[in-house]
């Protein structure tokens, strides 16, 4: 009878973590943190809103601006705005909706400069269909004519907070294989078989 040695196993057991390992996956992980807390302030510095982009989600400014067209934004001041500027802001009447229309004429309403808007693709103005009209508490920022086509299907498919969920996800993962790389292991129970056979029948 042939009895494989206890050395098969020797490979399978767990080994200490490498503190040079662990060093080179956090160093990783602390740069991809710094390179996406770059992308998250400094637009926001620079273009001096806290919505820098944003996902065009409808077709009510075709041709100007085409669903899934992601678009930059910036503070023009709200008394410095004219009509024919497109402007992004929250709807008066659900503010957790924001909207990008064009201005359409300046008023004035309960003693407060307002923006009456319209979308380029529509024919009634928001005023005329809902009612509304944009003040500066509801104003976002003003589009800079900057828009990458389609970019903004990717934005709209991974909302917060799951964009951030994924993030963290993807740190994680990034983590854990530069900790425990993937190796592929020797069939150690085929060589000491063949040893063995050849030994047996020397």
């Amino acid at each position: 009878m042939i009895l494989l040695g206890a050395g098969m196993n020797k490979d399978l057991t767990s080994s200490p973590i490498d503190r040079k390992k662990l060093l080179k996956a956090m160093s990783y992980v602390a740069i991809i943190i710094i390179v996406m807390g770059a992308i998250f302030i400094v637009p926001r510095v620079a273009l001096g809103t806290n919505t820098p982009f944003l996902s065009v989600s409808g077709p009510s400014m075709t041709p100007t601006l085409n669903q899934g067209d992601y678009i930059i934004i910036h503070n023009k001041l709200f008394d410095e705005l004219e009509g024919g500027d497109i402007i992004v802001f929250h709807r008066p009447s659900n503010y957790d909706d924001i909207i990008v229309h064009r201005i359409y004429d300046i008023t004035i309403h309960d003693g407060k400069r307002a923006i009456i808007t319209k979308g380029d693709a529509n024919s009634l103005t928001d005023f005329e269909y809902w009612g509304w009209v944009v003040i500066d508490e509801d104003y976002i920022g003003t589009y800079t004519g900057i828009r990458v086509p389609y970019l903004g299907y990717l934005a709209l498919l991974f909302p917060s907070p799951i964009n951030y969920l994924l993030l963290v996800i993807i740190l994680f993962v990034i983590f854990f294989i530069e900790l425990y790389p993937f190796k592929e292991k020797k069939d150690t129970t085929k060589i000491y078989f063949i040893y063995h056979l050849k030994i047996t029948y020397r």
